[in-house]
């Protein structure tokens, strides 16, 4: 099978210091490529990947100080993929609402959409408007808007990155994988709970 991975300009692939879209974007890619796909990675120039790696700018934008407007370069990206979407079988998208109007206009390449982000009162507007694309969700409990979902899939780890302590070492910690924010909840762990 042909496919298009899209992935932000924000952060290389995989990113060096963080997990996030590119992490997962990144395991998948190569996943692929290794079950035998030919699979071509639209990201930034500085990517790393098993599969041909297609780039409209050489580094990761957060990088560069003088990229003024992301939006220009996510443009790109996009008319890139776009105008040679007939060479693929799949369009994956990783970047949220910015590739729904292209994807809606190109019927012979389907594109899937994974959702990354949390919804807001603004975007949801395009999310409706685009309802009948297929969608990919994270979580069930991110389905807060009605969406053609196809299915869930969960951002997979490698296991051995995190190998498993059975008895914590002193002082107690709390291991929080995720990205920290106040609707994550980390707020409220606490490290009174008894082992």
């Amino acid at each position: 099978m042909k496919i298009a991975q899209v992935a932000p300009l924000w952060e290389r692939v995989p990113p060096p210091n963080y997990g996030g879209i590119e992490l997962v974007v990144s395991r998948l890619t190569d996943e692929l490529v290794r079950r035998g796909h030919e699979v071509t990675l639209f990201a930034s120039g500085d990517s790393q990947t098993l599969a041909h790696l297609e780039a409209v700018y050489p580094r990761a934008l957060r990088l560069d100080p003088n990229v003024k407007e992301y939006a220009v370069y996510e443009m790109l990206e996009l008319s890139q993929v776009y105008q040679s979407a007939a060479q693929f079988d799949i369009i994956h998208s990783h970047v949220g609402i910015s590739a729904l109007p292209l994807a809606s206009l190109i019927t012979a390449t389907s594109t899937v959409h994974t959702l990354h982000n949390s919804f807001t009162t603004d975007n949801r507007h395009a999310f409706s408007y685009y309802q009948k694309q297929p969608y990919v969700s994270i979580s069930n409990s991110q389905r807060q808007v009605d969406l053609n979902y196809v299915g869930t899939v969960y951002n997979g780890i490698e296991l051995a990155d995190y190998p498993f302590v059975a008895q914590p070492s002193e002082p107690r910690y709390l291991a929080f994988l995720g990205r920290f924010s106040p609707e994550k909840g980390p707020q409220n762990a606490s490290l009174q709970t008894n082992y």
